[in-house]
């Protein structure tokens, strides 16, 4: 139990770890409307929905989005820590978290550079889509 724990753990920090990158390279969608566009112009290596999401019809849209243009899709738990992982958070002084916004879904951009692509971050990433 404690295993699996700690996978899912390490699955989570390189998640995170894929987004913080995709962001710094400016090739992270964020939000309905960007992930719809980066999907329907098969732009998306692949997007992250969050189950936490109060709208069904929204989880829905992407979903059935994705499986129409064939992108596969990652589920996290919380939209706030998705929103977190995407950079929507405000910080004071000390660099601590006062605000995160939520965020209810992301896609990571393909023209991601070869230095994210080559991280071992990413590569356990898309090693967890195809065991699927």
């Amino acid at each position: 139990m404690a295993e699996e724990e700690d996978n899912k753990m390490d699955f989570a920090i390189a998640l995170a770890q894929v987004l913080k990158d995709a962001r710094a390279n400016d090739c992270l969608a964020r939000g309905l409307r960007e992930v719809c566009k980066a999907v329907e112009s098969k732009k998306a290596a692949f997007v992250i929905v969050a189950e936490s999401c109060d709208d069904d019809k929204y989880k829905k849209c992407i979903e059935a989005l994705c499986d129409d243009c064939g992108i596969n899709r990652i589920k996290v738990p919380d939209s706030k820590q998705l929103g977190q992982w995407c950079g929507l958070v405000r910080t004071d002084a000390e660099n601590n978290v006062v605000k995160v916004v939520k965020c209810s879904s992301c896609a990571v951009i393909n023209t991601i550079p070869d230095s994210v692509a080559d991280s071992n971050a990413f590569k356990m990433v898309i090693e967890s889509m195809k065991k699927k």
